[in-house]
């Protein structure tokens, strides 16, 4: 996996830092925020997240969303501090105690995956009806744009898929700016979930937050949670909706979930062959339950409400 910066000398003199009892690198996960877990003399228990200072316009407005969604109704990170320190942007959060749901769902009943799937479609619900300031808006701007080089980046990439060509078209096709404006988690799947200890769903790792079309957020769920639960995607798309999917959903799912399959190879790029390798399996995954990407098809693993 990949990991943030390790070196520690940029705490000295931080906010609190005399009150700290025990401070221990967190190293799971694929993003590049350094990433420390905090125990206190007083008895508090942290998560330090830190960034280059280049984005700290990201990083406060993922601070400031992480803040509006405190009310909600779901375990998740409540925001301590952010600002600015040895040329780092950095968040303070609380800890959320709790598993890797990823981990928590192998062996577990379908039902209780179902049932689970279910709150995590009411949270992602609820992420989505905060309500949107004027300027965030504007992010979405700049989205069209963004996908068509992500697009161009992948015709032109040695790691391209044999045969793809008609889901290139595809998603050439349906590239739009966003119709129904949200507040996205941005990476909404069982890796960013945990299972806390009164057996509720805990969302964290709000550090892809951004601005677009709110059906973006099942993206992730075909690559990252298809492969270990579908009963846990079938509770989520039948809660966030309250039954069924309206028809035009799928076609819009079926185009994220192309973009995505396509996107990650190219994310995957940095990170070396094997993960390549394993967006390459979840490419073929998405174009065999998605039947190469037919407009307005609910997925093989789907089951109605």
């Amino acid at each position: 996996m990949r990991k943030g910066m390790t070196n520690r000398g940029w705490l000295r003199g931080f906010p609190g830092v005399d009150n700290w009892r025990k401070v221990l690198p967190v190293r799971s996960g694929w993003s590049t925020d350094e990433k420390y877990e905090i125990y206190t003399h007083t008895g508090e228990h942290y998560l330090l997240r830190a960034a280059d200072e280049a984005q700290t316009k990201q990083k406060y407005a993922e601070f400031a969303f992480i803040q509006r969604c405190q009310a909600l109704g779901f375990p998740m990170p409540r925001p301590i501090d952010c600002g600015l320190h040895g040329g780092r942007v950095y968040q303070l959060l609380s800890w959320v105690e709790g598993e890797p749901m990823a981990g928590e769902l192998i062996g577990m009943p379908e039902e209780e995956q179902y049932r689970l799937g279910q709150e995590a479609g009411r949270a992602l619900a609820a992420i989505h009806s905060v309500v949107l300031e004027p300027a965030e808006r504007e992010e979405a701007d700049g989205e069209v744009e963004a996908r068509k080089r992500m697009v161009f980046r992948y015709l032109a990439s040695r790691n391209r898929m044999a045969g793809d060509d008609s889901v290139v078209m595809f998603v050439a096709k349906h590239v739009a700016r966003p119709k129904r404006l949200a507040g996205l988690h941005g990476d909404f799947h069982i890796g960013s979930l945990l299972l806390t200890p009164d057996s509720k769903i805990a969302v964290i790792d709000f550090n892809r937050r951004h601005v677009g079309d709110r059906w973006q957020d099942f993206q992730k769920s075909q690559a990252f949670t298809i492969p270990r639960s579908t009963a846990f995607v079938n509770g989520q798309i039948h809660a966030y909706f309250r039954g069924d999917p309206p028809d035009d959903f799928w076609e819009a799912f079926a185009y994220e979930v192309a973009y995505g399959a396509i996107s990650q190879i190219i994310w995957a790029e940095s990170l070396g062959a094997d993960i390549v390798r394993q967006m390459q399996m979840n490419y073929a995954r998405a174009m065999r339950d998605f039947r190469g990407f037919t407009p307005c098809e609910p997925p093989r693993w789907y089951v109605q409400a």
